[in-house]
This record gives C-alpha cells, structure tokens and sequence, in this order.
C-alpha cells in the first residue's frame, strides 16, 4: 500500500529527529537564544501553540500557521526574562492572494554589563552580548485541510568583540483533522552552526509536534511535544477562554499553561504559565507571567494590529441587482452564493472537477476581500457537497 505523503513526512522527520540526537549531547547547541519563544498569547499557554498558530505569531512556532492570516497583520513584543535579559521582536505577515502568505521578523536578545574578572577574581571591567535572528516567511495550503509553511532565517550572535553569523531553516505543517481539531508539526533550526572564540556549535534544533482543540466556542485546549536533538523531551499544555460578552467593546480572553521544560531544575513552579489579551476592534495587548524558580519571574507584552478586522471599503463588492449597481458586503455575498453553488451542485449533478473549479473561483474571488472561505476550502477536493 502506497504512503500518503503527510505519513512519509512524518517518518523522514522522525528518523531525521532520531539520527541527530544521537550524535549530540545536551547543551552542546550554540545559538541557545534561538529557543526563547516569540509572543505573549503562546508564552502564557504552556508554549503549546505549534498546531493552535493562527495568527502572526506564528512566524516563529509554524509557518504553516499564516495560512489563517486574511490580509494583514502586525506585531511588536517585549520579554523581561530572567537575570537582566531583555528580547524584543517585531513581526509583520501578509496575504498576497488567495493562495499565499509571505511574512517577516526581528528578534532580538540582549545582556547587560557582564563583569570581567582576572584569575585572581579582580574585575577588569565589562563587556556586553548580544543575539539577532532575522526572519523570512513563506506559507500556503497544498490541500483543502493541509496547510504548509517555511521560514529561512540569518542568525548573529557577538560576545564582547567577537562575532559569528549562521544560516537556517523551519518547517511546518498543520493539517485539519475536522472542524474542531487540529495537528501541527515543526522542525526548527535546521541549518549551519555558530562559531564564537574558534569554538564551532550547532544551532538548537528540535522537532515539535502539538494538537489544538476547540473544545467549546469560547475554549481553546492545546497541547505540544518538545523534542530537541540536544536536550531532554518535554510537554505543553495550554488553555485559552474568551469571555463571551464584550467589555465596553472589547474582548477579555484569559490563559494559562504548564510545561515541563525547566521543572528538574528550577522545580515544580518554574511550570505554570498566566496571562491575558485584551483586544478593542484590530488592536490587541496580550500578557504573560512565567515562573523561574530562583530565577524570578519573566514578563512578556505584546502589541497586535490585525487588519483582517477593520472595516474596509475593499471589504465591499459591487452586485448587480434589478440593473442597479450596489455595494454590498462581501461576506453576505459569500454565502449567499455558496447557497447557490449548493443548490446548482445537487440539482445538476455536477462532478468533482466542475465542483472544484466553481469552488476555487468562489475562493479567488472572496478571500482577497478578507472573507473567510473556509466552508468553501472544506468542500473543495470532496469534503461535502453534491454527488459526484
């Protein structure tokens, strides 16, 4: 029997993840900046969002995820981490057409003064360090319920006068199991090593697989599996609840996760994960609160911009009704004609191929304008629909 190509996928990705945790011990990895996560909304769920990515967060869980993405979104972070540490990242991704999104990102983490000490434990001054990750998007669907996505990186990291660059790849994949559930998968950092003081290490690379379900309207229940080539397995849990009435015009969600990343060594609270979003029309703030045993506390914020929601006047379409031309809202135009598609499918008997061609010229028409096709995705390639 012939393997699909998402389970051949799956099998290279695992024999690859297998190979190369064999030839490494934990913590030989340079680039350790790498793995400090982007984005207050997936910090305080657990950093359980390799299949949940939705939004422009997902530059960095899963490309695969800007697929969700309708026209444009922006984001700005900041990451009070542990010990003096300070990241920040900016991200932005884009919907050329219907059948694309490209996207791009900076992160950056910085030290502050590192005290310099001679083999006599006098200071003989300070010096600083510094990390930078830019990043290049690129996402699409290949099938109705698999969405794909890649992402090319340029890494840099300097420590006191020396400096090293390094050149890598993510790959993701997200593949719709039904309306309420999905699976994700991504590889990370795979690509050239960082050699700083003549001492050459390879990039932090792990294989990350995770589920996301919405388990009512109003919850989200995600989980993932960690499974870095130098380091120990680990599990993510998350949890995201949206309050169902509006405050003043805004939407209040509330989050909360456990991960098992750090607790052998920053103990049992080092696993709980907190936060919040608040988002009033296409802004959004969102919080998160992580514990780090005698470490303290990280503090992440972040500022979202989401273009899909405003009201555009390109999200208005021109209908010819009784010889008058009007302007009409492009979603009520959808649906209205994938009734009419539903009706002409049965009452003709149209096969796959004349079903599929209607349905990706319903899909070229409406997804430009921000209108959410995904009843039309589903039934395209022979979800539901008429007879064939």
């Amino acid at each position: 029997m012939p393997i699909k190509p998402l389970r051949l996928t799956f099998l290279l990705l695992t024999a690859l993840l297998w190979a190369a945790a064999g030839v490494r011990a934990a913590g030989t990895s340079s680039g350790a900046f790498l793995r400090v996560g982007w984005g207050a909304r997936p910090a305080a769920m657990g950093d359980a969002f390799t299949a949940a990515a939705d939004d422009v967060d997902a530059l960095y869980w899963n490309p695969a995820g800007l697929n969700y993405i309708k026209r444009l979104q922006e984001t700005f972070g900041h990451n009070s981490w542990i010990d003096g540490i300070n990241a920040e990242h900016a991200a932005f991704a884009l919907r050329k057409n219907p059948s694309y999104v490209i996207g791009a990102g900076i992160g950056a983490l910085s030290v502050g003064d590192i005290e310099r000490s001679n083999n006599y434990g006098y200071t003989e001054g300070y010096y600083s360090a510094n990390d930078l990750a830019l990043i290049f998007s690129y996402a699409r669907r290949l099938k109705p319920r698999l969405a794909a996505g890649a992402n090319f990186k340029i890494i840099r990291e300097r420590i006191e006068s020396d400096s090293a660059q390094a050149f890598a790849i993510d790959a993701g994949g997200i593949y719709e199991m039904s309306e309420n559930l999905k699976l994700g998968l991504t590889l990370k950092n795979l690509g050239t090593g960082l050699t700083l003081s003549k001492t050459p290490g390879p990039l932090p690379m792990a294989l990350r697989g995770g589920a996301a379900l919405q388990f009512s309207k109003n919850l989200l229940l995600t989980s993932d599996i960690s499974m870095p080539f130098d380091d120990s397995l680990s599990l993510h849990f998350g949890g995201e609840y949206l309050y169902p009435k509006t405050v003043k015009g805004a939407r209040l969600a509330l989050r909360a996760g456990l991960k098992t990343a750090a607790m052998s060594y920053l103990g049992a609270t080092s696993a709980i994960t907190l936060g919040f979003g608040v988002e009033a029309g296409a802004v959004g703030v969102d919080y998160a609160l992580s514990p780090y045993g005698d470490l303290g506390m990280s503090h992440r914020l972040g500022l979202k911009i989401k273009f899909d929601s405003l009201s555009a006047k390109s999200d208005e379409i021109t209908v010819n009704k009784g010889g008058v031309k009007v302007q009409r809202k492009a979603a009520d135009v959808y649906k209205e004609t994938m009734r009419w598609f539903s009706d002409k499918a049965a009452s003709e008997k149209l096969s796959r191929g004349e079903q599929d061609l209607i349905l990706r010229r319903i899909m070229d028409k409406f997804a430009p304008l921000g209108v959410d096709v995904t009843e039309a995705r589903q039934k395209l390639g022979g979800g539901t629909g008429a007879p064939k």
